[in-house]
């Protein structure tokens, strides 16, 4: 009897030992959640254009082909997990993991942002810069302090505008660029090798090369191709333009205002 893949999983998920692979992978997949117990339409198709597989209703569905693609998905997120136990291990060591290191960018914006947010909502104070003396009225310290909290607010935006995930410029053209590359891989694959020819993919097994193709590399095929992607790089360079003022405004603000970044 071919059963469904969520009643095989509400039978086996508490168990340490598993009666074949197949029942590992499953509970693997609910874990990372490649599968889930109500897929929507959506996920579904993303499951298909992610693994070039229909998504699995039944145990059976879960074919040599599937279950070797999962194994390679599940792998990276094992793997991942384990970077990252070793990442807090070393801040909690030395402050600073390795992979901080190597996207010092990133490990900045996403360690002062809430920093600044925290100092931001819970401050006591504000620079006594801002007063003209120690016997300043009260209406005098209030302005001081909204001042304080104008700035800290200015460079929370900026820092937030700078992430590349949490910027507010979004690229008008990106579904279109997306939806291009969906169509260009579901026919010709992910690099176009649908479209070669054997001598071509004899010739690339040989040299242990691939050619990558794009849409833009079929005119004919995809007419349009070439004015989405340029539209698309062209927005791109607009948005780099603006993250790159945002960030020069931010270091602006945190060069003048750094020694009274305390509280």
């Amino acid at each position: 009897m071919n059963m469904m893949i969520n009643d095989r999983y509400a039978e086996i998920k508490d168990r340490h030992e598993f009666e074949d692979s197949v029942d590992e992978l499953i509970v693997e997949c609910y874990r990372y959640k490649i599968f889930k117990a109500n897929p929507s339409k959506k996920f579904k198709e993303d499951f298909k254009e992610d693994f070039e597989c229909k998504y699995p209703i039944y145990v059976n569905d879960i074919t040599k082909k599937m279950a070797g693609r999962l194994r390679t998905r599940i792998k990276f997120y094992k793997d991942h997990e384990a970077l990252e136990e070793k990442a807090r291990k070393q801040r909690a060591q030395r402050g600073y993991a390795d992979v901080d290191v190597w996207n010092m960018d990133s490990w900045f914006m996403r360690t002062v942002l809430p920093m600044l947010r925290q100092l931001r909502k819970k401050h006591n104070g504000f620079p006594s810069s801002f007063l003209s003396g120690y016997d300043s009225t009260p209406e005098e310290q209030e302005t001081a302090n909204a001042k304080w909290e104008g700035i800290l607010d200015r460079m929370i935006f900026l820092l937030e505008e700078m992430d590349e995930d949490k910027c507010s410029m979004k690229n008008p053209y990106e579904g279109r660029f997306n939806a291009l590359q969906r169509k260009f891989r579901k026919e010709l694959g992910w690099f176009g090798e649908k479209a070669k020819t054997p001598e071509e993919l004899a010739e690339e097994k040989e040299k242990r090369s691939c050619r990558m193709y794009s849409p833009w590399d079929f005119p004919d095929k995809y007419p349009t191709a070439e004015e989405i992607k340029n539209k698309y790089f062209e927005y791109e360079s607009k948005i780099d333009s603006y993250r790159e003022d945002c960030k020069n405004e931010f270091f602006s603000l945190f060069s003048e205002y750094y020694w009274m970044l305390w509280d």
